[in-house]
């Protein structure tokens, strides 16, 4: 599998998803507790088709790329209007939800994004940035053991996916107080992408003298 480097405020990653090259431009996540400390890893946009197989029909795919290019021009009220506009005529493309719900997401509305995000997965249950995005938008709303749940679901997909066991380290980290698992998933995001990611080091690092010192 190909190493994908994270660095914790922008970075891009490329991904295998249903046999398509999936190309993520991808943002941390800032969390929503004082007590945090980490970034979670979440695409800022997802990229993987209207319905993310290499039968999408060419004009909905082009309608698709129109509403992620407005993504990254941060015209989201526009980028919005036209994903609504595709999910209301075909409402069982999992990619618009995806990305409604990253909007959704990013506007502070993670019970209307997780919706989204479950439509999507109810679509297309193996779909990772679904669950990984899902996992974050529980994780917001403080449904811990969900978010754990759908990571791990995620992790029987695809166990080297980087993002999952990036964001479910921070979740037994901060969250759960499982500091063990956390450090299990840190080495392993670490070994799957840059081994010389200071960031995941430190980590680790942190880790391990808490671990020690509470023995």
């Amino acid at each position: 599998m190909q190493s994908i480097s994270i660095h914790p405020r922008n970075w891009t990653g490329v991904s295998l998803v249903s046999g398509m090259i999936s190309i993520f431009l991808l943002l941390s996540g800032c969390s929503t507790t004082t007590t945090a400390t980490k970034d979670e890893a979440r695409p800022a946009i997802s990229e993987v088709g209207a319905d993310q197989s290499s039968s999408a029909d060419p004009q909905l795919q082009k309608r698709f790329d129109a509403a992620v290019a407005l993504m990254r021009q941060d015209k989201i009220d526009k980028a919005k209007l036209n994903l609504q506009a595709l999910i209301d005529q075909n409402p069982r493309l999992p990619g618009p939800h995806i990305n409604l719900g990253i909007i959704q997401l990013n506007e502070g509305e993670p019970a209307k994004a997780a919706e989204s995000f479950t439509t999507a997965l109810e679509l297309k249950p193996d779909s990772l940035p679904a669950h990984n995005q899902l996992g974050v938008a529980l994780r917001m709303q403080g449904k811990f053991q969900q978010a754990e749940q759908t990571y791990r679901t995620a992790l029987k997909i695809e166990p080297d996916y980087l993002l999952a066991h990036r964001n479910l380290g921070i979740l037994y980290d901060l969250y759960l107080s499982r500091p063990e698992l956390a450090l299990q998933h840190y080495k392993r995001c670490q070994a799957l992408g840059d081994t010389n990611d200071k960031e995941i080091g430190g980590w680790i690092l942190d880790l391990e003298r808490r671990i020690k010192s509470s023995k």
